[in-house]
């Protein structure tokens, strides 16, 4: 792992606010907020207010596994930054919390959430979209 910005408040929120003016184009209209972080306030969230990728893919393992795991470990291995990225799949929104270490995919809330009805591969592929569970396991959703 590179350590390109050493963990500071600074480095967080550069890292918010860079974040929203050069992932913009990817995800959609997204700001800062303010979270707290070890007792004190920060402006180390990027709140994305409905995710342009999970919005025009309706796939929840589009989510998972083609933004939110590599934009983590991307974001961990090159600047050094823990980011969890917390999808909301009944808003379609999303927040990036940078400084926070994500969970583990066998205990992530995001890998735990069923296809969407809408999704475009949920009746081709063998397993559930997360590769969590096998397909017949799964409940879908609206």
């Amino acid at each position: 792992m590179k350590m390109l910005l050493p963990q500071s408040k600074w480095a967080r929120e550069y890292c918010a606010m860079f974040t929203t003016v050069f992932f913009a184009w990817l995800v959609g209209s997204c700001e800062v907020k303010a979270s707290e972080f070890n007792g004190r306030k920060e402006n180390n969230v990027v709140h994305i207010k409905k995710c342009r990728f999970l919005e025009e893919t309706n796939c929840v393992g589009m989510c998972t596994n083609l933004c939110k795991m590599p934009s983590q470990l991307f974001i961990k291995d090159t600047l050094g930054m823990p980011v969890n990225m917390v999808p909301n799949f009944d808003d379609m929104s999303c927040e990036m919390i940078f400084g926070q270490d994500p969970p583990p995919p066998n205990t992530d809330p995001a890998f735990m959430q069923p296809c969407y009805k809408l999704c475009k591969l949920n009746n081709k592929h063998k397993m559930d979209c997360n590769s969590q569970r096998k397909k017949k396991d799964h409940l879908d959703i609206s």
